[in-house]
């Protein structure tokens, strides 16, 4: 008999194994998952309080702005582009020029022409740009230049907001069908055609201007009309076409029309999809957060739509949001202690106040390039023919910059590549058990 019982250390194993209800009858409280960074409340609520917050009060200052030049107002707008603003563009440097996405970057010849060569020829081709003046010699060539970087301002713009969406949606824990996240892509796309209607009209919803299709007194009393001829109609003159100012109008209407159909029947299956694969999925929590954000995000950009002036306040939760995506990738990321860039800014990120304060004086001086090409940075003809070259040299490296974002943002968020999904979804959200 002995020899079938167990000994006392043999016993003590085989206890430890059993689950606590076997040993005691009562379970055993289990520790509370950790949340990912985006799973907590904080980011997430950051994001959503800067409509209300920034957003709103911009909108409101913007409309005074457009008919009474009050200096606090101008000096206010300033100040938030650039600790806003500029500061989301100066910050990409510092995820593109940690080591491991530069070996990442020269990894592979296609890598080499992504992100060494195309950022090269940014900012070459914007310094020879200005150094040749282009833009004052080819008129035709400045218009369409010009308008295909606004295009890829409004696509960066509602590209962002719909990635983020997704990370809105992940919180949720649900698995929404493939057709809804689609019906939410196409209709960030027709935002973006929106936008870009809005900026061919002379910066005035073609709807609203005098002759459309919906003007109304109230309409016209808060936003002027644009004051100068529009993009398209120059372009037409440009080309010998004899095409009226009415002409132009009426078939920006039209487009525009057609596109408000088309984005409000994507907004309602998209919302409709949403709100059916969640109750299906038992209502856990996340989707109000989520929704919120959608709502607040189109109504900034309707507000674009509506006045381009009012663009830059529409791009308060996108700054907000790109900041508060930054944190974990600035200072949770691991740095290799061989490398001489990583330690540097190891450095510079070991105390967060000296960190930003680094960030916020390089978009200082950003900033003030930024003032002093203002104009053509909203699309408007570039001359310079009087300035010197080392002026040009500095509104190319500002324009560089902006279209290195715009490319680099493009490629660096990327869940489809194998080395960002797996650096980007560990700092995002816990691991699933």
């Amino acid at each position: 008999m002995g020899a079938l019982r167990p000994s006392g250390d043999r016993f003590m194993r085989k206890v430890a194994t059993l689950p606590p209800t076997t040993v005691t009858g009562i379970s055993a409280p289990r520790a509370p998952a950790k949340l990912g960074y985006f799973q907590q409340a904080l980011p997430t609520n950051i994001i959503l309080l800067t409509f209300l917050v920034v957003t709103l009060p911009l909108v409101a200052i913007s409309l005074v702005s457009l008919h009474d030049n009050i200096p606090i107002w101008n000096i206010l707008i300033w100040v938030y582009v650039w600790l806003f603003g500029m500061t989301h563009f100066v910050i990409t440097l510092t995820v593109y020029l940690q080591s491991q996405n530069l070996k990442h970057f020269a990894s592979t010849w296609r890598n080499r022409l992504y992100f060494f060569a195309v950022p090269v020829v940014v900012f070459v081709g914007f310094a020879l740009l200005h150094a040749f003046q282009v833009g004052a010699r080819f008129g035709l060539f400045a218009i369409l230049f010009w308008s295909a970087i606004r295009l890829l301002d409004f696509n960066h713009f509602n590209r962002q907001s719909f990635g983020v969406f997704q990370l809105y949606k992940g919180r949720t824990g649900v698995k929404f069908p493939l057709w809804v996240k689609r019906c939410e892509n196409l209709f960030f796309c027709s935002m973006t055609l929106l936008l870009f209607v809005t900026f061919l009209s002379g910066g005035l919803c073609p709807l609203f201007q005098p002759g459309g299709w919906l003007t109304i007194s109230p309409i016209e009393s808060v936003f002027k009309s644009p004051e100068f001829p529009l993009e398209i109609q120059q372009l037409a003159g440009r080309i010998g076409l004899d095409v009226s100012k009415e002409a132009v109008l009426n078939g920006l209407q039209a487009a525009c029309v057609v596109a408000l159909f088309i984005t409000v029947g994507l907004l309602i299956a998209a919302v409709v999809g949403l709100v059916r694969s969640w109750w299906t999925a038992g209502r856990p929590d996340g989707l109000t957060p989520a929704l919120l954000y959608f709502a607040f995000q189109t109504l900034s950009a309707l507000f674009a739509v509506l006045s381009f002036p009012l663009y830059i306040a529409a791009l308060a939760i996108h700054y907000v949001e790109y900041h508060v995506l930054m944190i974990p990738r600035c200072f949770h990321t691991p740095l290799d202690e061989g490398s001489r860039l990583d330690r540097a800014f190891g450095t510079l990120r070991s105390h967060r106040g000296f960190f930003y304060a680094t960030v916020i004086a390089v978009a200082g001086l950003v900033t003030a390039a930024f003032m002093t090409g203002m104009g053509a940075a909203m699309g408007n003809d570039r001359t310079f023919v009087a300035e010197p070259f080392n002026y040009l040299l500095l509104i190319a490296v500002f324009d560089g910059l902006f279209v290195f974002h715009y490319f680099i943002e493009m490629l660096i968020w990327r869940f489809s590549d194998p080395f960002f999904r797996k650096s980007l979804v560990g700092l995002y959200f816990a691991p699933k058990r």
